[in-house]
């Protein structure tokens, strides 16, 4: 029995220590006029979870995914994840967005489809052909919520979608075009494919990246290219500006160029990357760390590969809980990461505005 009770007591314990920053319930009430958006730790990928305020439109809220990660099945940290906090399986999902059709980013998704019921499924369109990415596909077109056919809307054939996420103002920034031109080739092509977002809550805004490029590596980051000089020139420095920063390509040399930075200036960057080797070489690049600083030097840059080159982990165990969790109201947002060993983590305070 005293074996039982010591075991019971550590479940407890890990469960109280993974609970969301307690303070910020408190300061709300019930939590319903808070924005959450958690980036949750898969490795070398990205998997965004997005809670939305409740409104008239969604008395609770809406849960939405962007990107799932590379892992399936038991691998799957989002799936983790989420159950931990709630979200169990049956559960509805909102949105579903896969970013574009690269294997660090959709799929987790796939899995997310098979336990839950999504209403409605976005991808870039970008007519990817593997074999694996038709997987998803094919579990989009056939995704079903209480007998009813999914809404399933790939982008290049509805590039002006528009979002209706009650409070949190959304809009697509950039969605793939077959008519569009100069964005490379192969992966690089592939990237710049990517959804790019940006939403706003209240005071506060945030711009999604995935995987959108802003110039060859071997390019100087002084002139933007790619999807960065496309953003510049169509809505200029003044319509970039935002509060968070997902970073593109997982904190990439191809990304981050320095006008594109001065126009969006963030109090806050986010860079979701593993340990996953290229070539020797793991993200994210320290010239794109040093570009955040000289841009702005008191910026917080959070990163779910925290801490993982000094724990010498590999691909196949960086999903060490490295998460970061963003809270805001509209008026006040707080920013924190996960820290502590593994399997005992806690969140703690990095930044509060104002």
């Amino acid at each position: 029995m005293a074996v039982t009770l010591r075991t019971l007591f550590r479940y407890v314990w890990l469960w109280v220590l993974f609970l969301p920053p307690t303070h910020s319930w408190a300061d709300h009430g019930d939590g319903s006029a808070l924005l959450r958006m958690h980036f949750v730790d898969v490795g070398h990928g990205d998997a965004i979870w997005i809670q939305t305020p409740a409104g008239a439109r969604s008395p609770s809220g809406l849960n939405i995914l962007i990107d799932g990660g590379p892992d399936r099945r038991g691998s799957n940290r989002l799936l983790t994840y989420l159950q931990s906090y709630g979200l169990k399986p049956g559960s509805v999902i909102d949105y579903v967005i896969a970013t574009h059709p690269h294997d660090d980013h959709y799929p987790g998704l796939i899995d997310v489809l098979e336990k839950y019921e999504v209403r409605n499924i976005i991808d870039s369109g970008y007519p990817e052909q593997g074999e694996d990415f038709q997987v998803f596909l094919d579990a989009a077109k056939a995704e079903t919520v209480q007998g009813q056919r999914a809404s399933f809307v790939r982008l290049r054939s509805q590039p002006d979608l528009p979002l209706a996420w009650g409070k949190l103002e959304a809009r697509i920034l950039h969605a793939d075009r077959a008519d569009l031109k100069g964005m490379g080739s192969e992966g690089t092509r592939n990237n710049n494919a990517s959804i790019v977002l940006r939403l706003a809550y209240g005071s506060f805004s945030f711009l999604l990246m995935g995987d959108a490029e802003g110039k060859e590596r071997e390019q100087s980051p002084e002139t933007a290219h790619y999807v960065e000089e496309l953003l510049l020139t169509k809505f200029g420095p003044g319509g970039l500006r935002s509060t968070l920063l997902k970073a593109a390509h997982h904190g990439s040399e191809t990304g981050s160029t320095l006008p594109f930075l001065r126009a969006v200036n963030p109090d806050i960057v986010v860079i979701m990357a593993g340990r996953k080797s290229f070539r020797g070489t793991y993200l994210p690049d320290a010239s794109v760390l040093r570009r955040y600083k000289t841009v702005r030097p008191d910026v917080v840059v959070l990163r779910t590969d925290e801490g993982d080159a000094a724990q010498r982990l590999k691909s196949t165990n960086d999903a060490d809980g490295d998460d970061v969790l963003i809270y805001t109201d509209g008026d006040s947002l707080s920013a924190y990461r996960a820290v502590g060993a593994n399997g005992r983590r806690r969140w703690k305070l990095v930044k509060a505005i104002p």
